[in-house]
């Protein structure tokens, strides 16, 4: 499993970028394990809450069957608790 720092720059954008309407999309991968599977997020704002979507392969969001997917509220708190979430849907996705 490849070891991810979720409170790194780049990994999650800050709860500005969120609170300003703004989607994100990302994926994380490990191209030196051949049979790893590629761990794919969208987390987009909506209606005052941040709702993030998991899943895994090589398809884009409209390609795949989302896994999981969680609400939570558009704050500091909020974005906190959505970065443990996806760290345990990583976590248990590759397992």
């Amino acid at each position: 499993m490849k070891e991810i720092d979720w409170n790194e720059q780049g990994i999650i954008p800050g709860l500005l970028y969120f609170q300003n309407g703004s989607a994100y999309t990302g994926s994380i991968n490990d191209f030196g394990n051949k049979e790893a599977k590629e761990f794919r997020y969208v987390i987009k704002p909506k209606d005052g809450v941040i709702i993030a979507e998991v899943w895994y392969g090589p398809y884009c969001y409209e390609k795949s069957e989302i896994v999981d997917h969680a609400e939570f509220s558009l704050d500091d708190d909020g974005r906190t608790k959505m970065i443990a979430w996806m760290q345990e849907k990583y976590e248990s996705m590759i397992e």
